[in-house]
């Protein structure tokens, strides 16, 4: 049986979904399936048309990142090296939410620039810092959190047990 052929009459929606998540611009539900669903054009157009929308929408949310977006470069593609250090500072089942979750939204905010005062994409190491120092994030859960916590109480313990060091 071959596969259907998509109507020339609604986008699809589940590439939409994908350009809005791929430029991490928040969308919800219902304007994509409104959007999808407008009659008139066709599909390639109409994906096209989408595309420059949430490409622009992406340079206005993340302004620092204007000149990659408008390159075609993704935003998820330039937030890959803030993922890969959440994974590597809170483990591999950390998938950092930069639309829905504050916590994980303050790579994107979380520094200014100094040219225009505007907020500003943190560097990654201003990153693992808030993800070690966020305890709603649970570092301190981690085998590294953990191994850093015992330090501290062996410090602790030796201070008050062997007194000051000479």
């Amino acid at each position: 049986m071959p596969a259907s052929k998509p109507s020339e009459k609604v986008a699809p929606l589940e590439q939409m979904k994908q350009l809005a998540h791929d430029y991490q611009v928040p969308i919800s539900e219902g304007t994509l399936q409104q959007i999808a669903g407008t009659k008139g054009g066709d599909v390639k157009n109409k994906l096209s048309a989408f595309e420059e929308y949430i490409k622009t929408t992406a340079q206005g949310l993340y302004p620092t990142m204007a000149k990659q977006i408008a390159a075609g470069i993704p935003t998820a593609y330039l937030l890959e090296p803030y993922r890969h250090v959440g994974k590597q500072i809170l483990g591999e089942d950390f998938e950092p939410d930069f639309i829905g979750d504050s916590r994980h939204a303050k790579a994107l905010t979380g520094n200014i620039d100094p040219a225009t005062g505007r907020p500003a994409p943190m560097s990654l190491s201003q990153w693992g810092e808030h993800l070690r120092t966020e305890p709603t994030l649970g570092w301190h859960n981690t085998p590294d959190g953990q191994r850093r916590t015992n330090e501290v109480l062996e410090n602790i313990h030796k201070a008050f047990t062997e007194g000051p060091a000479q």
